[in-house]
């Protein structure tokens, strides 16, 4: 299992994690809830960076416990930026988004970082078990030839760095014997093909392969890197996935960063914030 590896690079760390609140109060709860879990396993704090107002929330049915706890509650009027503010004087070590709004997180990640382009891989589990990375899962993500290069050998660093031996499935917008039918699914299919060849040139013995729009193909082979056609497929099956067909998330790695940063739902379960944590502490 993928995320046992996280669990057993966590083990004996110890260190400083930021996590987001956001304005509902049932995932701010979440978050709380899933943050006291963890201490209880884990040598680490946990910093929340929320706003006056929703920490009073968190705070007022037992503010004595939770206090004494090794939660430290950061009131802010703007969570987003004050979370790498801490970042960067090393206050904190790692982030999870946790609650806070994607597109003001993104904004903020950019230009503390100094980056244009960030790419998300998400460590996810179907209803029957299996655990993969799968990307893109951002919207704007992997929307040309160019950009799936890049993100495919983004992620195929990441499993080298987590010594884990990539199998690995392109997915595409049909099956090669629709070619004709639709531009844009030729579109996709070409491009899939193009990168195995173009990846089994550069590294003979990767274990790679196109497997149409056949994704139940790639779980049944056990591919433990799946790719989808572009990040807004990506997103919608990961949606499907997990909100819809019992799967789970596991958070989803910002990779090529200098300091790990855990991507998370807005609504995501309280396993997913758990989880989340665990990454967030194993990378750091």
């Amino acid at each position: 299992m993928i995320i046992q590896k996280f669990k057993l690079a966590a083990k004996e760390k110890e260190r400083n994690i930021g996590i987001g609140l956001g304005e509902s109060e049932d995932n701010n709860q979440k978050i709380l809830e899933a943050s006291l879990k963890f201490l209880q396993k884990y040598k680490s704090t946990i910093y929340l960076f929320g706003t006056k107002k929703e920490i009073k929330k968190l705070l007022e049915p037992s503010p004595e416990t939770k206090k004494k706890s090794r939660v430290r509650f950061i009131e802010c009027q703007y969570p987003e930026s004050t979370i790498f503010e801490f970042l960067g004087k090393n206050s904190i070590h790692s982030i999870v988004r946790g609650s806070l709004s994607s597109n003001s997180f993104l904004k903020n990640l950019k230009m503390y970082l100094n980056i244009n382009e960030v790419n998300r891989l998400a460590l996810l589990e179907t209803v029957n078990g299996h655990q993969f990375f799968y990307g893109p899962v951002g919207i704007d993500e992997c929307n040309n030839f160019e950009k799936k290069i890049l993100f495919l050998e983004a992620a195929l660093r990441e499993l080298h760095e987590l010594d884990i031996i990539p199998k690995t499935s392109l997915l595409s917008g049909g099956r090669i014997g629709d070619i004709g039918r639709d531009t844009e699914v030729d579109q996709t299919i070409r491009d899939a093909e193009n990168i195995v060849n173009l990846m089994k040139k550069k590294c003979q013995d990767l274990n790679i392969s196109h497997d149409e729009i056949l994704i139940e193909k790639a779980v049944k082979n056990k591919a433990n890197l799946i790719i989808a056609p572009d990040g807004i497929s990506g997103n919608l099956i990961y949606r499907t996935l997990v909100h819809l067909g019992g799967g789970k998330a596991y958070g989803a790695i910002y990779m090529g960063l200098n300091k790990p940063i855990i991507d998370t739902s807005r609504v995501g379960k309280f396993s997913e914030i758990y989880s989340a944590l665990i990454l967030a502490l194993a990378l750091s």
